[in-house]
């Protein structure tokens, strides 16, 4: 029902995506281990509205886990 010269198109702007969301986590974990290895807990800010959500998990995870921190 497509055309393949689209499929193959968007497949490849997908796989571009991919790429690059897993080079940002990388390069966010290489951070985060680097803060850990420091001592340092260096959170936030959230981007309200957008982020609210992120804010409700980590708090709730936090909490979870029995890491609870004062909110930043």
């Amino acid at each position: 029902a497509f055309e393949r010269e689209f499929v193959e198109a968007q497949q490849a702007a997908y796989m571009e995506t991919c790429i690059e969301d897993d080079e940002i986590g990388e390069r966010m974990d290489a951070g985060r281990k680097a803060l850990l290895a420091r001592g340092d807990n260096e959170v936030g800010p959230y981007q309200s509205p957008m982020e609210d959500g992120m804010q409700h998990f980590h708090d709730w995870y936090r909490e979870a886990m029995g890491t609870a921190t004062t909110k930043a």
